[in-house]
């Protein structure tokens, strides 16, 4: 009842203060999708094609068509396709906005950040799969941060059936930031478990999370989905790392 009262404030104080930018508080237009200003908006970088069928890498060449990448070819991931919506450029505003999200608890950023995944290359397959899963933090990594930003992001999609603890952290990590490929990709072995198998079985699954990087965390996850029964594994990122 109470939020309901606060509803009409909101209404008239956008009506008569401007909307302004998350990123450098200059004026957003009537039309924008998203607090972000149309100088800001101009220094994203989609990812675009060229890239890579499997695991959604982004060739450096712009020429060619899209294909598999040689990785892809000599260990192909657990999941059939991994794409992501922005580039992640340390200097860039996807960086900032998902840094400010995830560590400053800058919740305005939420808003953005799902309208970079609501786009039309996303909400086909995330209308096509049985249920969405986002990548868990252990229990102690969400103590300290108030929330999981991967089930925050997987909300971009409230028409989809949302499966919050289908897949669950049963070991703590150090955080992936500073470690080489090897280092990821032992530092989440056996990081994840599903507790109820009949939940995933037989399930076309979106796995959702924050950034792509090598991918090491996402793998396991969707190795551990495959394993429980899953028919198939897509990942869905707001952003991933250029690697040319």
């Amino acid at each position: 009842m109470a939020l309901n009262l606060f509803k009409p404030l909101g209404s008239l104080l956008d009506f008569f203060l401007p909307r302004l930018c998350v990123f450098c508080r200059g004026a957003v237009s009537e039309g924008a999708a998203a607090a972000v200003c149309q100088a800001c908006q101009d220094q994203i970088q989609w990812v675009a094609s060229p890239l890579c069928l499997r695991c959604g890498r982004v060739f450096g060449s712009k020429e060619g068509a899209d294909r598999i990448c040689g990785l892809c070819q000599k260990e192909p991931p657990p999941f059939v396709r991994a794409r992501a919506a922005v580039l992640y450029d340390e200097d860039g505003p996807a960086a900032s906005a998902i840094k400010q999200f995830k560590y400053g608890r800058r919740m305005d950023m939420l808003p953005v950040l799902q309208t970079w995944l609501r786009t039309p290359t996303f909400l086909e397959p995330a209308a096509a799969v049985d249920l969405l899963v986002p990548v868990p933090l252990h229990s102690r990594r969400l103590k300290e941060r108030g929330f999981n930003q991967a089930l925050l992001l997987a909300r971009a999609f409230p028409d989809q059936p949302l499966a919050r603890d289908a897949l669950v952290r049963v070991r703590h990590t150090v955080p992936q930031s500073g470690l080489n490929p090897k280092e990821r990709r032992e530092n989440v072995k056996r990081a994840f478990a599903v507790p109820r198998a009949e939940q995933v079985k037989g399930k076309k699954i979106i796995l959702v999370d924050d950034v792509y990087t090598t991918g090491a965390t996402v793998k396991e996850c969707a190795k551990v989905l495959m394993k429980a029964g899953a028919r198939e594994v897509q990942v869905l990122t707001v952003a991933r790392v250029r690697y040319e």
